[in-house]
């Protein structure tokens, strides 16, 4: 024997690697995965906003061209219902109605538009700010007001 040491002993060939396909699957998965679910939910709930905020907008043109006496008051019912319908009881919205001329004037341009802060879920308000992070939709929708009825 020489007086080196014990001699390094090579392991079999194929074994080298036995077992590592499972620690690289569950890294991936959490790696990869997790974030790539987070994105899909979140662009899910701004896209959520954006369809509500799109509806908001059309129907309350729509009724404020039919009915424009209680423009407002409707505007703000269609909205919370709405926005109650996608999820977003907690989105902070306004909707604006503006009139080309005398809203009651058949022939009128009535246009709603409503802008919405969306929240991002699972992030929280960043050094004491009171709101949450959120994205910010805008929609707006122009309708006729429609000849009175006889």
């Amino acid at each position: 024997m020489s007086s080196r040491g014990p001699r390094f002993q090579p392991r079999a060939r194929g074994r080298a690697d036995e077992g590592s396909a499972l620690i690289e699957f569950v890294f991936g998965s959490v790696v990869l995965l997790i974030p790539l679910l987070y994105l899909l939910v979140a662009l899910a709930q701004v896209q959520a906003g954006a369809y509500a905020a799109q509806s908001t907008a059309i129907d309350a043109a729509h009724s404020a061209a039919r009915h424009p006496t209680a423009a407002q008051t409707t505007a703000r019912d269609l909205g919370a219902l709405h926005f109650a319908d996608h999820g977003l009881e907690q989105a902070d919205w306004q909707i604006d109605l503006s009139c080309s001329g005398t809203c009651t004037t058949a022939g009128t341009r009535v246009t709603a538009t409503v802008v919405a802060r969306i929240p991002i879920p699972g992030i929280p308000a960043v050094l004491g700010e009171t709101r949450l992070p959120a994205l910010t939709v805008r929609s707006s929708h122009t309708d006729l007001v429609a000849p009175a009825e006889e």
